[in-house]
């Protein structure tokens, strides 16, 4: 056999299948120079199948091919085409009576047995493999509790998990184009998406769909396509998650928000004017704070109520916890005064210091004969001592009638 490479070669090259005839042989120009210059290692095979270099140069031409995306079976399919070759010109030197030649057929017949088998070696654990991921991610897919959508490039749905077609009210999600799930308020937005997922490879947003009911959701949405190496699309794919439970969640809780607010304000009108029962016929109301026109008609609101319901004859207005006095602080007590002396009460302003009698005189603030004391308990002290003297007044005119 070793006489009659050249030969064997040159037939091989001579009968070598054009690649567009034929599916089978339908490779790459570069796979198929390899293997045309990979004869030379099925002859050394053929003659001398124990050393283990026929099983080898397989697996290595079948990496090759899997690494430029070329089928499996197609390399089988030339080998196969390489062996019948060799098998073919070994069976004429037979014919021929060429020394060895039976021999030699019996190698290559072998060889061809051994680089099947290599094959399914090579590429049976692969095989498993990939059929195992496959399934896994089917499961994945099955069981993701997000809507998932495969299209080909043109938009026609191809799959749509479960919760997809959930998401749609339809089993017909698992058909149809991706389009006709979008709300036609929705659609103009279709083309922007097209264009960025074509030039970035993807895009993320918010989308609005349509059920198969009529009723349309909000969701949070990924598309993006899958492009083969040589740049095409191939698929366009979509992760959709449905944006109402988050909207629900986010009402509920501007709600509560909202009411936390009314309470928190409710809780700021009540201490914006406190009012404390000190003794009988008076009470107290200690400010704390600065005194603004919001402020003002809460506290005489307070107070007014307070003296109607307790029948009390002195409300102590402490400003010791007022910051700044001046003329609108002023003014706003005054009004307080005003309007207490129109139900029966007098008002006793306690907490006014040096500094804050400066401004008052400074201002030239007409207090208008308000009682003013600079401490709280003289305040209250002078306070419960009318009372005391309204109440034994009227036991005495009491006794004497």
């Amino acid at each position: 056999m070793l006489q009659r490479r050249p030969e064997v070669l040159a037939r091989l090259v001579e009968t070598s299948p054009n690649p567009g005839s034929a599916e089978a042989f339908d490779m790459p120009d570069e796979l198929r120079a390899k293997l045309d210059a990979s004869f030379e290692a099925w002859l050394d095979a053929a003659e001398n199948p124990e050393t283990g270099e026929l099983e080898a140069w397989v697996h290595r031409l079948g990496e090759a091919a899997r690494a430029r995306g070329f089928e499996t079976r197609k390399a089988l399919a030339w080998l196969e085409h390489t062996g019948q070759g060799l098998l073919e010109a070994a069976l004429e030197a037979v014919d021929e009576g060429v020394p060895g030649a039976e021999a030699g057929a019996r190698r290559i017949v072998g060889a061809m047995n051994t680089a099947a088998a290599a094959f399914n070696r090579a590429f049976r654990t692969k095989a498993e493999e990939a059929a195992q991921r496959a399934m896994v991610l089917r499961a994945v897919t099955e069981n993701a509790p997000d809507g998932i959508g495969i299209a080909k490039p043109d938009g026609t749905v191809i799959y749509a998990n479960p919760a997809f077609c959930a998401m749609m009210g339809s089993e017909e999600a698992s058909r149809g184009h991706f389009t006709d799930f979008v709300h036609p308020d929705e659609q103009s937005k279709l083309a922007h998406m097209a264009e960025a997922s074509e030039h970035t490879g993807s895009w993320e947003g918010s989308l609005k769909y349509r059920r198969a009911d009529g009723s349309s959701f909000n969701a949070r949405l990924k598309a993006f396509r899958v492009k083969s190496e040589a740049g095409e699309t191939i698929a366009r794919c979509v992760l959709v998650r449905d944006a109402t439970p988050e909207e629900r969640a986010e009402e509920e809780r501007r709600a509560l928000e909202e009411e936390m607010q009314r309470a928190q304000a409710a809780a700021l009108r009540e201490l914006a004017a406190p009012l404390l029962p000190l003794a009988e016929g008076v009470l107290a109301m200690p400010l704390v704070g600065a005194l603004d026109a919001a402020r003002t008609p809460r506290i005489i609101e307070v107070m007014l109520a307070a003296i109607t319901r307790t029948g009390a004859g002195h409300v102590i207005v402490d400003i010791t916890g007022v910051p700044v006095v001046d003329a609108e602080v002023a003014a706003s007590i005054v009004r307080a005064a005003r309007a207490a002396e129109l139900v029966g009460a007098e008002v006793v302003l306690t907490g006014v210091r040096g500094a804050v009698a400066k401004t008052l005189v400074d201002l030239d603030v007409d207090l208008g004969g308000m009682e003013t004391w600079s401490t709280l308990r003289a305040g209250v002290a002078h306070a419960i001592g009318h009372e005391r003297q309204k109440r034994q007044a009227r036991r005495g005119a009491g006794s004497r009638r």
